[in-house]
C-alpha cells in the first residue's frame, strides 16, 4: 500500500495511491489511483487518472477523467472531458462538457452536458439535458431527455418519460441479433409518454404522442398520435393509431 502526497509550489498537491489507500479530500493537481482508493470528503482537481477502484464520499470536481474500472461518487460530480470503461455510479448528478462512458452507468440526479456518449446500460433517475446525446445500449430514464441533437442505438429496452430534440433518431443497433450479451436484454425497444422535435426517425418504438416538423414512423413502431407539420411517412409494419398535419388543420 502506498499513499503518497506530492507539493508543487506553483501549484496543488498531486495525490498517488498504489495498491489499497485511503486519503482525505481537498484541492489536488492530478490524482492517479492504481489499485483502489477511497477519498473521505470533497475533491477538487485537475486530472484523475484511475486503474482500479475509487470511491469519494463527496462531490467530484475534475477537469478531465481517464479511467478504467469502478468509480462511486456519493455526491455530485462535474468535469470538462471524461472518459471511463468500467462502472460509474454517482448520486449527485452528473455535469460535464464532453463525456465518452463506457460500460455500467447509473446517475442519481440526471446529466447536463454539451456531447454526452453512453454506451452500455444506463440508468438515470432525473434529466438528462445536452447538445448531443449519443447511446449505444440500453436507458431507464425517470425523467426528460432533452438535447438538440438524439441518437439512441439500441441493444436492449429502453424507457423514459419524453424525449424533446431537433433532430431524433431511435433504432435497435444494426448488429444487435449477433451479440449473444445483449440478447438476454430483450428484443431492443424504446417506450416513451411523448416524443417531440424537429425531424425525428423511429423505429422500435411505443409512444402515445410524436410531434414534430419531419416525422418517419418505421418498423415496430406502435404510436397512439402523430402531429406533424412537413412531412409524414409510415412504415407498413407500424401501427398508428391516428396521424395528423396540424399546420393544415390550423389553417
Amino acid at each position: 500500500m502506498a499513499v503518497q502526497v506530492q507539493n508543487d509550489r506553483d501549484r496543488s498537491a498531486d495525490l498517488k495511491i498504489v495498491g489499497n489507500g485511503t486519503s482525505n479530500g481537498g484541492v489536488f493537481n492530478k490524482i492517479k489511483i492504481v489499485g483502489e482508493g477511497d477519498i473521505n470528503g470533497d475533491v477538487d482537481c485537475r486530472t484523475l487518472t484511475c486503474t482500479g477502484t475509487l470511491e469519494v464520499d463527496g462531490g467530484l470536481r475534475v477537469g478531465t477523467v481517464k479511467a478504467t474500472g469502478t468509480i462511486v461518487v456519493s455526491g455530485p460530480m462535474g468535469g470538462e472531458e471524461l472518459n471511463l470503461t468500467g462502472n460509474l455510479s454517482v448520486r449527485g448528478g452528473l455535469q460535464a462538457d464532453k463525456a465518452r462512458l463506457n460500460g455500467e452507468i447509473r446517475i442519481d440526479g440526471g446529466i447536463t452536458g454539451e456531447d454526452i456518449g453512453l454506451y452500455g446500460s444506463c440508468e438515470l433517475t432525473g434529466d438528462c439535458q445536452a447538445e448531443r446525446l449519443r447511446l449505444k445500449g440500453a436507458i431507464q430514464s425517470q425523467g426528460t431527455i432533452n438535447a438538440e441533437r438524439v441518437e439512441i442505438a439500441m441493444f436492449g429496452r429502453s424507457q423514459t418519460s419524453e424525449i424533446v430534440g431537433g433532430q431524433i433518431r431511435i433504432a435497435p443497433h444494426p448488429t444487435w441479433k449477433w451479440v449473444a450479451l445483449f440478447k438476454s436484454w430483450g428484443t431492443p425497444g424504446m417506450q416513451a409518454s411523448i416524443i417531440e422535435g424537429d425531424v425525428i426517425r423511429l423505429e422500435n418504438t411505443v409512444a402515445d404522442i410524436v410531434r414534430g416538423g419531419d416525422v418517419s414512423i418505421g418498423p415496430g413502431c406502435r404510436i397512439r398520435l402523430v402531429e406533424y407539420t412537413k412531412h409524414y411517412h409510415q412504415d407498413p409494419h407500424a401501427e398508428v393509431g391516428e396521424h395528423l398535419n396540424v399546420w393544415r388543420n390550423e389553417g
